[in-house]
């Protein structure tokens, strides 16, 4: 298993008692102070990035997703003008 150079740096300011918060929420965890907030940062990082790439439903309503999905797409005739017309972003 190979050994993850680090070639990046993180500074934050912070107030004397938000470093000592931290710091001792560090020792008591058995870690250093780098260790303790890039663990805490991956963390919320995960979970952050994981509200925005998936979702989770209970299996019935799953069920019901899927066989929404496996639907034919409707005709909105609407739609098919809206389609048809030029963007408001192209050249005209």
């Amino acid at each position: 298993m190979g050994v993850t150079i680090k070639e990046e740096r993180i500074e934050i300011r912070l107030a004397t008692a938000e470093k000592e918060r931290i710091r001792q929420a560090a020792v008591l965890s058995h870690q250093n102070l780098s260790e303790f907030v890039l663990r805490a940062v991956r963390a919320v990082a995960d979970e952050t990035l994981a509200e925005q790439t998936r979702f989770v439903l209970p299996a019935e309503q799953m069920k019901t997703f899927y066989a929404a999905l496996d639907q034919p797409a409707k005709s909105i005739p609407r739609l098919r003008e809206l389609l048809k017309k030029p963007s408001v972003f192209e050249g005209r």
